[in-house]
């Protein structure tokens, strides 16, 4: 079968507040050796005073107008091709919440909540209460929708809403015709078609790049950046790309944008074990359904209840319009906090018993978008990105380990099998349109990076948060912690503290730090 997997990097607050529930507050106890301050690069725009505020380069250049309550909205024209300069420019939303007392201002705080395909305009405007006082009292807080995002250009689509989905999902076996190459390569090439060149230029480094052009109109020398799950890969590209520009980085629910594995075995094997929190905590959440007051305890088997359910998600993927992932989407959504597993047990009572899948279909619309029939923006750029990244990996070698991938997780991960995680994709056609490769380590430029990971973040497992600080990260500086939830901060006093440190004061753990849990 011609299947690929989905990262489930999404957004921190695109799922978790649309579901809404109370989260774990967590606490701390550190390991280790007193913080240490990094040597940081030169700075002459910084003042001397406690503070440490950054002092502007030049004045802002943005046409503010005033938008949500207490902010400002404007646009920064970026070029649509940084190696062509003659391809035109796009327009990048951002937005601003600026601190109430300038006198307290450390300077430009930007942040990212994810994705791919988040926008961080609409996080700044309703998610206040994501940003602990001592970040908001301190930093002007500015958000911005990624290329393709929002109210940024270009409008993402690839072709018409289902028209990529079905000329996927004439693909039934693995791509051994003609025909079913020719469906593969016309459902990537969509995007280009839809949206022009551009359209094949919505990968981290062209976002990243993009991020610097804001810096500039804002007039700074240098930003601090605060990015959640996806958010965490850019802060890595712009670190990379401009380390001179950065004061403070933090990043939470990180992932490893860096893939190191060498031969089939390795690249499969991590890819499932990318995806095994997944089948952890939907255990978990199946044997919290304990007591015959919830709707799926099957007189104390809810795992058998669940395996005859999830027989029936082609219903599921019926109301999506054919999508074969709403499915799987939707199972998998509740993961991300213990506090929606209830929702989890009435969308399968409510589809075991009554054939009824409007519970699932809603979960699974937080993260496919209302019309579930529409290209994946978050797929678009990861198959950008791996290309970008593993050049070296041709549409062959892809789509070869989509099938081992499909074959192993049914083994080895049965409950997540069990929903069918076999979700057609066009990633290995995007060798049409590659973007050119990294020229560079992606190691984060020598900038401290203060990384969060969490042992019990469903989309971004701790192992990917431990590698990109040991293996990739040129200076990077771990924070672990322990909960069912994606990301952390700021409901975390423990991990508060040192993103505080972090952004506030340029100070790092010598050491690596446990935060524990409290409910």
């Amino acid at each position: 079968m011609l299947r690929a997997r989905i990262r489930f990097t999404i957004g921190f607050c695109i799922g978790l507040t649309l579901l809404a529930g109370m989260f774990a507050l967590v606490g701390c106890a550190t390991l280790g050796e007193e913080a240490v301050t990094p040597a940081q690069p030169p700075d002459e725009t910084r003042t001397s005073s406690a503070a440490d505020a950054e002092a502007p380069t030049a004045a802002e250049t943005v046409a503010w107008s005033p938008c949500a309550e207490g902010l400002e909205c404007g646009f920064v024209q970026v070029p649509a091709d940084y190696r062509d300069p003659g391809a035109g420019t796009i327009q990048i939303a951002i937005t601003v919440r600026r601190v109430a007392s300038q006198g307290e201002r450390i300077g430009y705080l930007l942040v990212n909540p994810g994705g791919p395909g988040v926008s961080g305009v609409e996080f700044v405007q309703s998610a206040a209460t994501q940003f602990s006082d001592e970040v908001a009292a301190r930093f002007d807080i500015v958000g911005f929708d990624p290329r393709g995002v929002g109210a940024s250009e270009p409008f993402f689509a690839c072709g018409a809403p289902g028209e990529r989905l079905a000329l996927l999902n004439a693909i039934k076996d693995e791509v051994d015709t003609p025909e079913e190459v020719a469906a593969g390569e016309a459902a990537a090439l969509l995007c280009i078609e839809t949206m022009g060149p551009v359209g094949g230029l919505l990968h981290s480094e062209y976002v990243a790049r993009d991020m610097d052009e804001i810096r500039k109109a804002l007039g700074a020398a240098q930003i601090s950046y605060l990015g959640f799950s996806y958010g965490s890969t850019l802060g890595v590209w712009y670190a990379t790309l401009f380390p001179d520009s950065v004061r403070a980085m933090v990043v939470d629910g990180a992932d490893n944008p860096v893939d190191e594995a060498a031969s089939q075995e390795e690249r499969v094997n991590q890819s499932i074990e990318e995806i095994s929190t997944f089948e952890t905590l939907l255990e978990q959440a199946l044997l919290a359904c304990d007591d015959a007051e919830c709707p799926i305890y099957n007189d104390g088997d809810p795992i058998g209840y669940y395996k005859r359910a999830v027989e029936k998600l082609p219903l599921v993927n019926e109301a999506a319009g054919g999508n074969a992932a709403a499915g799987f989407v939707a199972v998998v959504t509740p993961l991300y906090s213990e506090e929606f597993w209830p929702i989890l047990w009435a969308s399968l009572f409510e589809l075991n018993e009554n054939d009824d899948p409007s519970i699932l279909l809603a979960l699974a619309e937080v993260q496919l978008g209302e019309d579930p029939t529409a290209a994946s923006f978050t797929e678009h750029v990861n198959c950008l990105d791996g290309l970008s990244l593993q050049p070296e990996l041709d549409r062959a070698t892809h789509l070869a380990d989509a099938t081992l991938f499909d074959a192993l997780v049914a083994t080895r991960l049965p409950l997540i099998a069990a929903a069918n995680l076999s979700i057609p994709s066009a990633c290995p056609f995007y060798d049409q349109f590659a973007p050119e490769p990294l020229a560079v380590p992606l190691d984060g430029g020598g900038v401290p990076i203060l990384v969060i990971g969490n042992h019990t973040d469903p989309a971004t497992p701790f192992s990917e948060s431990e590698e990109l600080v040991t293996e990739t990260l040129s200076n990077g500086y771990l924070v672990e912690t322990s909960h069912h939830r994606h990301v952390v901060y700021p409901d975390n006093s423990c991990v508060n503290d040192h993103v505080h440190r972090a952004l506030l004061d340029q100070t790092y753990p010598g050491a690596r730090v446990f935060c524990e849990r409290e409910d």
